[in-house]
């Protein structure tokens, strides 16, 4: 009986050995790594290190708005500036339903006061406010749409010290169109 237990317990040594060693490796191919999505400016993103399609108001491959703003130079040339080929950006039609809505606002109160514009990221439709109480110009009107429409995108706050671009913190510093750097940004998340 001895004997028997000595030899049932070196088996189940083995085993346990057989079973915990490493299975040999693999040939595998190598898979280039992904490019990298382009940095945030965190001072300005919340902590958000990179651009993201997770943060984005994006349905697939396609982002559908809504209309509800006076400011339609300013949304025509958002629409325009963004329409890089890869996202479908369309006003939503009698069957579809609106990834963002474009709304007006005209406020000084609070977080308004010096506030151009906001992207609200939310469950259901997102909404892009335009503040017509600061947007005095049609070139701040035509940036700050462009901008928002980048959050809507997926973009964040970008470092203007670093390169133009449309996402820009401040509307003084912000380029009024997706730049040759933007446009590099929106292939990186995108394609």
């Amino acid at each position: 009986m001895k004997q028997l237990r000595t030899v049932l317990t070196v088996v189940v040594l083995v085993a346990g050995l057989t079973a915990a060693a490493p299975p040999p490796a693999r040939d595998r191919p190598s898979v280039p790594a992904a490019a990298a999505y382009a940095a945030c400016w965190t001072k300005y993103s919340g902590g958000r290190a990179t651009d993201s399609r997770g943060n984005s108001s994006v349905d697939g491959r396609e982002l559908t708005y809504d209309d509800a703003t006076s400011l339609d130079d300013a949304l025509s040339h958002a629409v325009r500036s963004w329409s890089l080929g890869t996202i479908s950006i369309r006003k939503d039609g009698a069957t579809s339903y609106a990834d963002v809505e474009f709304k007006d606002t005209n406020r000084t109160d609070g977080q308004w006061r010096d506030l151009y514009g906001y992207w609200e990221h939310g469950p259901g439709t997102d909404v892009i406010w335009l503040n017509l109480a600061n947007l005095a110009t049609t070139e701040a009107r035509r940036k700050t749409a462009a901008h928002e429409l980048g959050h809507a995108l997926g973009f964040c706050h970008k470092d203007p010290s670093k390169y133009a671009t449309v996402m820009a913190p401040h509307t003084g510093d912000m380029a009024s169109a997706p730049t040759t750097q933007d446009k590099k940004n929106y292939a990186l998340l995108w394609g």
